[in-house]
């Protein structure tokens, strides 16, 4: 194991003259790390709501503020393994000091965006996207340099409980500042958090040089070597699949989750953000119950079983309108999915982190970051098209025929089939919705055809969710 000495003190165990496992907290870099995150996440959700909304109010075009999402995917899934070999190549300090900065001083423009000049915002999304895709994977490949292998998974709960507190305070004050005077208090928020993020990280003590590679060689940049990073790694190859399937999956769920809420459950709308914010709060529990007995369990096994509770909860959520339609249920399910959502985090980036080898875990991390973007923007982009014309069954009916075996062969410690079901339960979760929607095209169907006394009878009118999934997605990106 590679030795790591950043002033953390080993106390001895009381026989064997072994040594008891030292506290992720009294390692220095990790606090630096840890605080580093949450204000680094605090600021993206101070931006990423603030933006969207101002764009939106200020020229109340969809199609404008679409554009900004649009932007962010495709810079993830162009780049993503391009900034990923720049990592491997760098001093991961220099480079995540460089990109903070830098992300900095592109937040100006932002302060000349008007109803009438929206471009600025587009060239600040597009060059912050590409400078996190340099940023993101550096911050997966530090952790394993200022804690131990086997203190990964609970360094990693432990910023995924960050990530969850940073939503919960930073979401709420980007609509807040938004709202009060526009985007000037929000630029200087963000411009803030950068640049406090870029001093702390300059303190960090532990070696952050480049890794070279065991043979000498000099490895090309680009897809083909991020590709090649992951095949010589298993079980990558299967995650990175099942990654990339999950994320087809959840795009599709912030589209279908809208026409939920407004059809189903006959909201307005209004408890679109109520429910989805419930979530950080599961995810912040969540992260504290792995951190646990994170050192006990594989990171496989925390993947399969995040796949698992995931399911399990969308199976129960989607069909809960035959019992009640109380937003109350619908709160707390949601906020329950937090709970396999952070083991479904921490187990992925510990297995990345874990399986990777040092000198490739920047490519490694951005082919991961390519999968995600490229999966939620065909989830998207499908339901979107699909979910006013036809019942969504055929869509989850490709995604389980693109689950063949050979995908699970290689995932240990965890058996193939937790994996198998873990991935099948939540498919049955979005199925099980499919089918709702489906029963309900039905009965329109059927209502249209009965003479009009009866049409009023049966087919009462429903409000649509119109324009509002577009406004609702989240622009995911973690420095």
């Amino acid at each position: 194991m590679r030795a790591v000495n950043d002033g953390a003190e080993t106390d001895g165990a009381a026989t064997g003259g072994g040594t008891t496992p030292v506290s992720v907290w009294r390692r220095r870099d990790f606090r630096i790390a840890w605080s580093a995150g949450f204000v680094n996440d605090t600021g993206d959700w101070v931006l990423n709501v603030a933006l969207p909304v101002f764009v939106f109010v200020e020229t109340g075009s969809g199609a404008q503020t679409a554009v900004l999402f649009v932007c962010q995917l495709l810079a993830a899934a162009l780049f993503g393994p391009i900034g990923g070999a720049i990592v491997d190549r760098t001093d991961l300090r220099r480079a995540l000091v460089a990109t903070n900065v830098l992300q900095a001083l592109f937040l100006a423009p932002l302060l000349a965006v008007s109803a009438d000049r929206v471009w600025p915002a587009y060239l600040v999304v597009v060059a912050q996207a590409l400078l996190s895709q340099v940023n993101n994977p550096a911050n997966v490949a530090l952790l394993p340099r200022v804690v131990a292998d086997d203190e990964l998974a609970v360094a990693n709960a432990a910023l995924s409980a960050s990530a969850s507190l940073a939503r919960l305070g930073g979401a709420p004050l980007g609509g807040l500042l938004v709202a009060w005077q526009g985007l000037g208090p929000v630029v200087a928020v963000d411009t803030a958090s950068f640049l406090i993020v870029a001093v702390a990280l300059g303190f960090l003590r532990a070696d952050t040089a480049p890794v070279p590679h065991p043979d000498g060689a000099d490895e090309p940049k680009g897809v083909k070597a991020g590709w090649r990073a992951v095949r010589a790694a298993p079980p990558l190859p299967t995650m990175l699949t099942l990654h990339g399937t999950t994320q087809i999956a959840q795009g599709g769920f912030v589209v279908m989750f809208v026409a939920f809420i407004v059809e189903t459950l006959g909201d307005d709308g209004g408890a679109v953000g109520i429910i989805r914010g419930t979530m950080a709060i599961g995810a912040l529990a969540g992260a504290a119950l792995v951190g646990r007995f994170a050192r006990r369990v594989p990171s496989t096994t925390l993947y399969a079983a995040g796949l698992v509770g995931m399911g399990l909860v969308s199976f129960v959520f989607w069909n809960a309108p035959t019992v009640t339609t109380a937003t109350w249920v619908y709160v707390v399910l949601f906020s329950l999915s937090g709970f396999p959502g952070a083991a479904l985090s921490v187990g992925m980036v510990t297995t990345v982190q874990t399986a990777s080898p040092r000198h490739a875990l920047g490519r490694i991390s951005g082919m991961f970051n390519t999968a995600d973007a490229l999966g939620t923007a065909l989830g998207s982009i499908l339901a979107g098209a699909l979910i006013d014309h036809l019942a969504l069954r055929p869509l989850l009916d490709v995604a389980v025929r693109h689950l063949p075996h050979r995908w699970h062969r290689r995932v240990r410690p965890a058996p193939p089939s937790q994996l198998l079901l873990g991935q099948f339960a939540e498919l049955v979760g979005h199925a099980a919705a499919a089918a709702q929607r489906h029963r309900r095209v039905a009965d329109r169907s059927l209502a249209e055809a009965l003479p009009h006394p009866v049409h009023r009878v049966i087919h009462r009118p429903t409000r649509r969710a119109g324009g509002g999934a577009g406004a609702q997605r989240r622009v995911r990106h973690h420095r």
